[in-house]
């Protein structure tokens, strides 16, 4: 009996590790989709850098454009809350690559907690899976 408890917490831990390994990947998409839009703005604000009074192609989604006239370098940055303040073109590059740093460094470590999580299931479930076949064992014995 002292082996089915063993392999119950065994069990009941390997899931509480899946779980949070299932969490982390969650985060790693939406921080990985949140690096891929701030890049997207950064080249953005690059490309148009220094072509006040020019006008370009402005994207609008799906492979769609639209005529624009860049009136000024100033952007409007959403600051979160419903909040947004007006930077220059530059101003907002150096903060948007300081939040690229920033989800960088954050996926990073996730990627590392991620791959020990990983780590520690590998470990644990031979283990489990041992005890898990000694219980079947000793049920078809007590069958018999």
């Amino acid at each position: 009996m002292e082996d089915r408890q063993k392999l119950e917490k065994m069990v009941a831990e390997l899931n509480q590790l899946q779980q949070q390994g299932e969490a982390i990947a969650k985060q790693l998409e939406q921080l990985n989709m949140s690096l891929a839009d701030i890049r997207s703005a950064t080249d953005a604000l690059k490309g148009i850098e220094g072509k006040v009074g020019e006008e370009v192609l402005l994207p609008i989604g799906a492979g769609c454009f639209i005529d624009a006239e860049i009136k000024s370098d100033d952007v409007i940055l959403g600051v979160g809350a419903d909040v947004a303040i007006k930077k220059s073109a530059q101003e907002t590059i150096e903060t948007l690559t300081k939040e690229t740093k920033d989800v960088e460094s954050l996926i990073k470590s996730l990627t590392e907690q991620l791959t020990k999580i990983n780590e520690v299931i590998a470990k644990q479930r031979p283990e489990a899976e041992r005890l898990m076949q000694q219980a079947e064992m000793q049920q078809q014995q007590m069958q018999q």
